[in-house]
């Protein structure tokens, strides 16, 4: 049997979790053919998927939650910028099929019903939708003491996208350019694994530990952890206004770049031969954990928490000016080159991706 990695030590499980999704799917995808006045327009598996409204128009469609960041903002007591991780999660994942996020729901399973709490979490749900330009048109609160300790926050986003701008990364071909938009730090995936490396493996070491001030981050630890994921939105739509030809938008979450991956081409391999600079969190992650190149690589965005292919250096250009005005830190990252199937390479670190996991080239 192969040695279990750092993060199957730590709960959670990506073989089972593929498993779980094996048995699942068996039994979703024939429903597809259930509703046939609105036909979806993409597979299930990309970051969202369409449902075909008719005269051209679609609904993209997504959810995501917040994993169990929510335990750092337990820890910490502080809950005012979780919500915009459930709303970065959500509309991160709707714009990678070329829609515009609208509107956003939010559900909320919970032991207990604090005021204040549900009064911060309200903060970072408003913040979260004022980066994204959407509304939160509803929600619902489900009291669950007898299943949940505490609190877990989940989404689902709606968007609009014209069925002839769906975009799931068709056409993308040798020679292209992928270009990296920085993370703001671990986002909201891996955090199980984080938190037992940095802060001990029982809640009661992590909630004597979160306060720790840490010279190499220059902050706490629960302080570098709880930093709100990225929000991407503005400057994607910014380039699909300005009809740049993005042949492919991918959020890098929990998978890191096995994410590309996701897309519908064939035959191609994704070159991440520069690579942005990685955020002092990560590598605190991997010195104290002795987690592996390719375990990091997994779990963890590596200071990219989002990537766009496009034909070339004048796209480039264009892209560079847009974040640039948004204060977003990019850059060509790698290219893509044909082989047989689907992979990303990491030539620096040696490690080739297929699938959703990487292994020693």
């Amino acid at each position: 049997m192969p040695e279990s990695s750092e993060y199957d030590k730590s709960g959670v499980s990506s073989q089972g979790a593929e498993t779980a999704l094996s048995g699942l799917l068996k039994h979703v995808l024939p429903t597809r053919k259930f509703s046939e006045h609105y036909p979806l327009a993409a597979d299930i598996g990309y970051f969202a998927n369409v449902i075909d409204l008719g005269n051209g128009e679609g609904i993209a469609f997504g959810t995501d939650g917040v994993g169990t960041k929510i335990i750092v903002a337990e820890l910490l007591g502080r809950y005012d910028t979780i919500g915009i991780d459930c709303v970065a999660m959500n509309v991160n994942d709707v714009i990678c099929v070329g829609a515009r996020p609208v509107s956003m729901v939010d559900y909320i399973a919970c032991s207990h019903t604090d005021p204040e709490v549900f009064s911060q979490l309200g903060q970072g749900l408003a913040e979260g939708a004022w980066q994204s330009g959407i509304s939160i048109s509803g929600g619902e609160i489900s009291q669950i003491k007898e299943i949940i300790s505490g609190i877990d926050l989940i989404g689902a986003c709606i968007g609009h996208v014209p069925l002839n701008r769906v975009n799931t990364g068709k056409n993308i071909q040798p020679g292209n350019l992928i270009v990296g938009l920085a993370s703001s730090g671990v986002h909201s995936n891996g955090l199980t694994l984080a938190r037992r490396v940095l802060l001990g493996d029982s809640l009661e070491e992590q909630k004597s530990r979160v306060n720790d001030y840490e010279e190499f981050l220059g902050q706490t630890l629960g302080e570098a952890l709880l930093e709100p994921t990225r929000i991407y939105v503005k400057p994607v739509l910014e380039m699909l206004d300005e009809e740049i030809d993005l042949k492919a938008m991918v959020h890098i979450t929990s998978g890191g770049f096995c994410n590309l991956n996701r897309v519908e081409s064939d035959n191609i391999r994704f070159v991440i031969d520069t690579l942005q600079p990685v955020p002092e969190i990560f590598n605190l992650i991997q010195d104290r954990g002795g987690v592996s190149e390719a375990e990091m690589f997994e779990v963890f965005n590596m200071g990219t928490g989002f990537c766009v292919i496009v034909e070339g250096t004048k796209e480039v250009e264009a892209i560079t000016e847009i974040c640039k005005s948004h204060d977003l830190p990019c850059q060509v990252i790698g290219h893509i080159e044909a082989c047989q199937g689907k992979e990303v390479s990491l030539p620096q670190k040696q490690l080739t991706g297929k699938g959703s996991s990487f292994k020693p080239a």
